[in-house]
């Protein structure tokens, strides 16, 4: 069984190399590589980490836009064990973080090449916006 908690410092390795290999590996996202790999917790509110057998699986995290809009970030799972559930966790202990800190709104940037994330966001009521962005409001 796999764990949701927060990201800690030993997570960090195995973070970016989840984050390059689902990014640039799995999706050809190339020109991320750099920035991926430069990677600063700072960069984001809150980072939450899936974990199975000690190894880092899943990330969710977000970002502070403004005091009202809150923007989901790093939403990634390996391939192996997407449909199992976890991002639903994932997003279901940020959410909880976000609303305990007053936001009205979620923002989501996607990308057409990530379908199985596309897809996740539609199922749990994001409204699309534009081509690449979503917005939730709850």
């Amino acid at each position: 069984m796999y764990e949701i908690r927060e990201y800690n410092e030993k997570d960090k390795d195995q973070v970016i190399k989840l984050w390059v290999d689902v990014c640039v590996e799995e999706h050809g996202f190339y020109e991320w590589k750099k920035d991926l790999l430069s990677f600063h917790e700072a960069d984001y509110e809150k980072i939450l980490v899936a974990v199975f057998e000690n190894k880092v699986i899943g990330t969710m995290a977000y970002k502070k836009i403004n005091n009202e809009i809150a923007e989901l970030k790093r939403v990634y799972i390996y391939p192996n064990y997407r449909g199992q559930g976890i991002s639903k966790k994932l997003y279901n202990a940020i959410l909880d973080i976000i609303k305990e800190n007053k936001y009205k709104k979620i923002l989501v940037e996607t990308w057409e090449q990530f379908e199985s994330g596309r897809k996740f966001y539609e199922k749990n009521n994001f409204i699309l916006q534009n081509v690449q962005g979503k917005v939730h409001n709850y």
